[in-house]
């Protein structure tokens, strides 16, 4: 669904807030949460209210493409949850991660409450999640989690090299790099079109 979906007279009104859902495929108990209190079904699917207790850094919102880093952080973690987050590479790397928008009215009008929600979730980021660590002080407790989006990976080098063995990796019989070691050092003299 898209913003362009709902109504613009819903939409001008002024009185519309928004709220983040998230969805955490973990490979053995998956999260649906929400930045709110109590459960919450959007979208057919039911979300778990965590209140305030997880921050979410700033999304880097790109048409079509979910191009940044993500990072989650709970800053009052109870013991109990920093042992759990111990080890757990299994569990949460590659895995994927997605952000919704879920709008609500923020006023009752013509006889529908406030709070009800408008539209279905608005997908901004979907990514992998990496990287949970926690740290703990005499003071403090704290877990991060990371989130990567599909094009954060552009600045990296890619699966492979040019050459015919990974060619053959990827496709076995295909010919296409097999003369390519033999043009290394060799110069190509271009003739201009006459």
């Amino acid at each position: 669904m898209s913003i362009h979906d709902i109504p613009d007279d819903q939409l001008r009104r002024g009185d519309i807030g928004c709220t983040i859902l998230c969805q955490m495929d973990f490979a053995t108990n998956p999260q649906r949460w929400w930045l709110g209190y109590g459960d919450l079904t959007a979208g057919g699917v039911e979300y778990n209210g965590t209140g305030d207790v997880i921050q979410i850094s700033a999304i880097n919102i790109t048409y079509g493409m979910s191009a940044g880093m993500v990072r989650f952080n709970i800053p009052n973690a109870s013991p109990e949850m920093v042992a759990r987050c111990d080890n757990q590479a299994a569990e949460v790397n590659n895995r994927v991660c997605r952000i919704f928008y879920q709008l609500f009215s923020t006023v009752e009008r013509g006889g529908k409450h406030s709070g009800r929600l408008i539209g279905e979730p608005m997908a901004i980021f979907t990514g992998v999640m990496r990287d949970m660590r926690s740290t703990s002080s005499a003071e403090s407790r704290e877990i991060e989690l990371e989130a990567y989006g599909r094009l954060s990976r552009q600045g990296r080098a890619p699966y492979g090299r040019w050459t015919d063995a990974d060619q053959q990796a990827r496709y076995p019989g295909d010919t296409g790099l097999g003369l390519l070691a033999a043009l290394k050092d060799k110069s190509v003299t271009w003739v201009p079109a006459s």
